[in-house]
């Protein structure tokens, strides 16, 4: 059991060698076989390629900018111009961005293909208490406002971009905001928030 918030200044960082864009890293695990999941966050400065994964799928969602387009994944672009609209492709398409007007900031959900079943839902948190139940491993990211999350006795306040990591906790989650905070809630099947060499 092991409950964590993972803040913006642990996250782990990296350049695109292209010079496009970076990756922000928020958390992932992987085993022998390689990566099991991965949740990050892109600053997109350019157009050009998203990179290749073989036996991933993949969830991505606007989170500041004009938005972007993806081509490559039907005979059409898929636009992206509405902030927190889940749209889900194969790691193995190739994609080519186009940026709509300026840079973007997106969120990625990676999962291992056949390996871990995961649900994305995005949701408004009010003052009203939404109960929410938990799976072997819950992921609640603050897209905006901040968030009272009740765990049976224990109470946590999350803030804009804190990432609550829960893993292998039994039961349910009681969320409640004063400001309708956006929040986007991660539920995965045996799977833990951490990287190849522990916790961050």
């Amino acid at each position: 059991m092991s409950i964590e918030v993972i803040m913006p200044a642990q996250w782990q960082t990296q350049r695109w060698q292209n010079g496009g864009g970076i990756t922000h890293q928020l958390c992932r695990q992987d085993n022998g076989q390689g990566l099991l999941w991965r949740l990050s966050i892109a600053e997109v400065a350019s157009d050009g390629p998203f990179s290749r994964f073989d036996n991933i799928d993949r969830i991505i969602l606007l989170l500041d900018g004009a938005g972007f387009s993806l081509h490559g994944v039907g005979d059409k672009p898929q636009v992206l111009d509405a902030p927190l609209k889940p749209y889900s492709f194969a790691g193995e398409t190739a994609i080519h961005c186009t940026l709509l007007d300026g840079a973007v900031r997106d969120f990625n959900l990676m999962t291992r293909r056949n390996t871990l079943q995961a649900e994305l839902q995005v949701l408004t948190i009010g003052s009203a208490v939404q109960t929410l139940p938990l799976s072997p491993q819950t992921l609640v990211y603050i897209a905006s406002g901040s968030v009272n999350a009740e765990l049976g006795a224990k109470q946590i306040t999350l803030e804009a971009q804190h990432t609550l990591s829960l893993s292998n906790e039994a039961g349910t989650v009681q969320l409640s905001s004063n400001d309708n905070a956006q929040v986007i809630i991660i539920g995965m099947s045996d799977a833990q928030c951490g990287n190849s060499t522990g916790k961050f």
